[in-house]
């Protein structure tokens, strides 16, 4: 178990260490390429939404600008530190916190119209896993909507992943009393991650009304 759980901290770390590296790479990403497979689902104009593992901030820099009020969830000190200023005249709330208890700033019930957890549960131990998605769904208003996309294949060693089963994903979600809206399988939108054979599976999870 601890060294799970350190697997675990040693993907901040390495998150921390190449923040340099990595924050022009994930900002050249545009954020509505990166949703396309969920375009549909996105939260409208005067949505609140919660951001789960914002990075340094361009999804929720674009959802704010769509009209959002977005709360950033963020544990790696550099990201946060670079949205915060970059976005400062945005509508962005940003917070330290990591799942799957999102203990600093727990989830408020029925608070969130969409909540998003774009690439991260994959760095979660397995059974950490199930707890985010109970987590994140009691946070949903009635009729909200929880994204995931989940990462099948290789990690960067400085940045190691769990395997996430897409079907256990499902029946957690289930067991939360979500019911799936969306599943669809891609690959990946970075070449690097292309040529290691990285692929992601988009859910979009809908809670009851």
């Amino acid at each position: 178990m601890a060294e799970l759980c350190d697997r675990t901290q040693q993907a901040l770390d390495g998150y921390e260490q190449a923040a340099p590296e990595l924050i022009p790479i994930y900002e050249r990403l545009p954020p509505q390429t990166v949703l396309e497979p969920v375009a549909e689902y996105l939260p409208d104009t005067g949505a609140a939404v919660l951001d789960v593992g914002a990075g340094p901030g361009g999804t929720a820099s674009w959802l704010a600008a769509c009209g959002c009020h977005v709360t950033a969830i963020e544990p790696v000190a550099r990201f946060r530190e670079y949205g915060r200023n970059k976005y400062r005249h945005h509508d962005i709330s940003w917070c330290d916190d990591r799942l799957p208890d999102l203990a600093s700033c727990r989830p408020w019930r029925n608070t969130y119209d969409a909540i998003l957890a774009i690439g991260v549960m994959h760095h979660l131990q397995p059974q950490d896993q199930e707890r985010a998605i109970q987590v994140l769904s009691s946070a949903l208003k009635p009729c909200g909507r929880l994204i995931f996309s989940l990462r099948h294949g290789p990690c960067p060693e400085t940045r190691p992943g769990f395997p996430i089963s897409v079907d256990k994903t499902v029946r957690s979600a289930r067991n939360s009393g979500l019911q799936i809206l969306h599943m669809s399988h891609k690959t990946s939108i970075q070449e690097g991650n292309r040529r290691a054979g990285v692929t992601w599976t988009w859910l979009v999870l809908g809670a009851s009304g």
